[in-house]
């Protein structure tokens, strides 16, 4: 066990698939209750039925971080389910608008659609939980950043710099809420192979980038992934869902409790800043 978790209860965005699910599961393996909270109602009450049926606690609830009228009612939905939120896990985000893949250039709608999920969704969900944590003089938030938010990107510089804004965003929100025994923090998670990666990498397929000149040849979207981590990883392998849940199961344990304002790569070596 990585924390003891037990009594704790902890709201994870975008749970529904991916990164979010491993962080809920991990969370749920720690003691915490989780709310699996995703625009996709029926994927999260999927989630959250796979967290029970292997012995933990969770509930799902509905939620477009974008809508801040959705945010109040799920963060309500969360309340009455489980009383109270100890953590808050802001992992909801997105690359580009949809069909960014389809597409070699940067788009207006790919970073109006990026900074609303994952710079405004971020906000949104943290701005309708600070008071409750506020009055509760304890809390503890983990923004689920990226290394591209600390390095540049010649193919997605909207995702990137959203990425950066999570980062600065997470040291304001420490200094306002240090007061308050609320400690914010970040996550910066390295390669992944997701649903996201896949269209990444079916995107060089289709149209080529700068990134990748150097990788050689590649038959499928995976084996680009493969060859892409062996390339720029020192630790030579990708990252899993559940080392990020690891690392954020630390950071809102009790022994976390004087770590704020801080962002932890958990990337394999890749960026070491």
């Amino acid at each position: 066990m990585i924390a003891d978790l037990t009594g704790t209860n902890a709201l994870v965005t975008g749970a529904a698939s991916g990164l979010g699910f491993g962080i809920a599961e991990v969370l749920a393996k720690q003691g915490a209750a989780v709310v699996v909270a995703d625009l996709n109602l029926a994927g999260a009450e999927k989630a959250a039925g796979e967290i029970v049926k292997s012995g933990g606690k969770a509930t799902a609830v509905q939620m477009d971080v974008t809508d801040a009228n959705s945010v109040r009612s799920g963060v309500t939905a969360a309340m009455d389910a489980f009383g109270q939120v100890d953590t808050l896990v802001n992992n909801a985000g997105v690359i580009g608008a949809p069909g960014w893949h389809e597409r070699l250039d940067v788009t207006p709608e790919d970073w109006s659609f990026t900074f609303d999920v994952n710079v405004r969704g971020t906000v949104n969900v943290t701005e309708a939980l600070e008071a409750h944590m506020t009055e509760r003089g304890s809390g503890r938030i983990v923004n689920i950043a990226s290394i591209a938010g600390k390095t540049g990107n010649p193919d997605r510089s909207s995702y990137n710099a959203t990425k950066a804004a999570v980062l600065s965003y997470t040291q304001s929100m420490a200094l306002r809420l240090a007061p308050h025994n609320i400690t914010v923090n970040s996550i910066c998670p390295g390669m992944i192979w997701t649903p996201m990666w896949d269209k990444i990498s079916a995107r060089q397929f289709a149209y080529g980038s700068e990134v990748f000149t150097d990788l050689g040849e590649a038959e499928t979207n995976r084996e680009l992934f493969d060859r892409l981590i062996e390339f720029s990883t020192p630790l030579g392998r990708p990252q899993l869902p559940e080392d990020i849940g690891y690392a954020v199961a630390f950071l809102v344990s009790e022994q976390a409790h004087n770590i704020t304002g801080q962002s932890l790569n958990v990337d394999g070596g890749r960026v070491m800043s």
